[in-house]
């Protein structure tokens, strides 16, 4: 039985993950919401060809400079090189690619009109993707947004000096460039119906995420100020010398830190953090945490208010308790025990509240769809709700979640509205010659690609031990990006750490080794180089090709008749 060989992709995939191509693949690729090719954006880098990768990245991902600056990075979490000597900063090399690409490339193409017409309620990350993909589809599409610009989170939720406003100008203006249409100030509900919306449009995707707060039932609540309203505002520059120099923040999610790293850029003296989880079980990223100690931000582990002081319409401070143990229920109800003889007072002068977002669907009181207990859209695997045409994306549909996974919502919703409207239903899009989306059924496999662990990667000591580059980051007190990121030089280097995990890369280590000469290198009409099973009569199934095999690209199948 030969071994079996996964190959790189020679053109961007936009929707698919069962490639017949494609029978290994890596940890990065599969815990990436999003789907990016990782693996042809780590090799086009690593040959500096920036433009390319960004080609790769786009034809999934239409925010790269957003998501390379603050997506949660799974696939980091899930590299197999973390084991070895730290893990790909595969954030940093998205960035890289979008940072160091020509600008003004246009990489693709409208497909022809096909008269249908359909609506995006929501400009956030969801909502832009599902309205971007639609566009390059061929259909006429129309995003409502209630606030004045298009961005949702990455533009209203994320300090500036995380996430600059041109980043999002910029990538946000693309998807308009793509043909849509977007009607801001805009609510459903109020300024529109729902009702006139579905008479209008043939299709319907509800992109809204989760626009409402939550807040805590302690005395003294309604002298808090919510998180969302409290980065919005600063991110319009209205906040400005109205924070105290005492702030309190309860909750433990990254929104709670970037309140609190806001707070500080606004002149607080002293910040301080309480939340539930227990130091070591943070919800907020590693690199949050680091930040807070960097800046002074203390961290109240295990803990949570019990009431909010005030001396006429000024907070005075605020008291909070220790706890034992705490869980929520499936409709997210919070029960707690608390620590007796754990009770403590803050002095503050500002109280914000990042516990939690919901949903705000009033305006879809009439629509009729399923709701799950927490009041989120159910959908199934291609965005669609119980009603027809009614489709949803991000966060109302999942509950709050990130960037990476709104993204990647939009686009399957689009690609499902898409299935809904034409009867076209393929379960793999490409980009075509003519820089078009395709359906290539002729990709598509039967069941998901094996996924390559370490251990399985026997040729790992052919790899020098090197360690991530280093970003350069400042540490100044205001809102100018603190992380400069990669140069190309260093985005190169780090590329080429990459193992490419369960893909061949065309290295012939495996015909080098084959002792009875099975395998010869053959060079492809696309450029690559493959290994092919020459002479497969001749095989002993010594297994050499997979244990040199530097990527774990080689899957070995035994014959029945060895099996005894």
């Amino acid at each position: 039985m030969p071994p079996r060989y996964s190959r790189e992709i020679t053109r961007p995939v936009v929707l698919g993950a069962q490639l017949k191509e494609q029978f290994r693949t890596s940890p990065c690729e599969t815990s990436c919401p999003i789907g990016n090719s990782i693996q042809k954006m780590n090799s086009l880098i690593e040959k500096g060809q920036f433009t390319e990768a960004l080609r790769y990245l786009r034809a999934k991902n239409p925010f790269p400079g957003i998501t390379g600056r603050v997506c949660p990075h799974f696939c980091m979490d899930a590299c197999n090189r973390k084991e070895m000597d730290g893990c790909l900063n595969i954030r940093a090399l998205e960035r890289a690619a979008e940072t160091f690409a020509e600008r003004g490339h246009v990489f693709f193409k409208r497909r022809p009109a096909t008269g249908k017409k359909a609506a995006v309620i929501g400009g956030g990350p969801a909502g832009l993707t599902a309205a971007y993909f639609l566009a390059l589809l061929g259909h006429e599409v129309t995003i409502y947004e209630a606030e004045p610009l298009l961005g949702g989170v990455p533009r209203y939720g994320v300090p500036n000096f995380r996430l600059p406003r041109d980043v999002v100008d910029r990538e946000v203006g693309l998807v308009l460039e793509a043909g849509v249409r977007a009607c801001v100030n805009t609510r459903v509900g109020v300024d529109i119906t729902m009702e006139e919306i579905s008479a209008r449009y043939d299709a319907v995707i509800v992109a809204t995420g989760v626009p409402a707060e939550n807040s805590l039932p302690i005395p003294g609540a309604e002298k808090a100020v919510k998180a969302v309203e409290f980065l919005r505002a600063a991110a319009l520059g209205q906040n400005t010398g109205k924070i105290g120099k005492n702030v309190v923040i309860m909750g433990g999610g990254g929104v709670a830190f970037d309140c609190a790293f806001t707070a500080r850029r606004l002149g607080a003296e002293n910040v301080h953090v309480i939340c539930l989880e227990k130091a070591g079980e943070m919800r907020a990223p590693a690199e949050d945490l680091e930040l807070a100690a960097k800046e002074g931000v203390h961290v109240h582990n295990s803990c949570t208010m019990s009431a909010i002081r005030t001396e006429g319409d000024k907070v005075t401070g605020v008291d909070y308790f220790e706890v034992k143990d705490c869980h929520f229920d499936e409709k997210g109800k919070l029960t707690l025990e608390a620590l007796p003889g754990g009770e403590h007072v803050l002095e503050c002068d500002t109280v914000i509240f990042a516990v939690g977002m919901k949903t705000d669907l009033d305006f879809m009181a009439e629509a009729g769809v399923d709701l799950t207990p927490r009041n989120w859209i159910v959908v199934d695997g291609k965005q669609a709700s119980s009603v027809e045409g009614i489709f949803a994306a991000g966060d109302v549909s999942s509950g709050p979640a990130s960037i990476a996974g709104a993204i990647g919502d939009g686009r399957r919703a689009a690609f499902g509205v898409h299935a809904w409207l034409t009867g076209e239903n393929s379960r793999v899009y490409a980009i075509g010659e003519d820089n078009t989306i395709v359906a290539r059924d002729d990709l598509a496999g039967t069941k998901e690609p094996y996924v390559v662990p370490m251990e399985e990667i026997y040729g790992i000591l052919q790899y020098e031990k090197t360690e991530p580059q280093k970003q350069a980051c400042t540490n100044h007190m205001d809102f100018t990006e603190n992380n400069a990121g990669y140069t190309a030089e260093q985005a190169q280097i780090e590329a080429a750490r990459c193992m490419h995990c369960g893909h061949c890369k065309g290295c012939g280590t495996c015909v080098d080794d084959c002792p009875g000469y099975v395998l010869e290198l053959k060079h492809l009409d696309n450029g690559l180089d493959r290994p092919e099973v020459a002479h497969g009569d001749e095989c002993w199934h010594c297994a050499n090709c997979r244990t040199s095999c530097p990527t774990g690209a080689i899957g070995f199948r035994f014959p029945l008749r060895m099996q005894v």
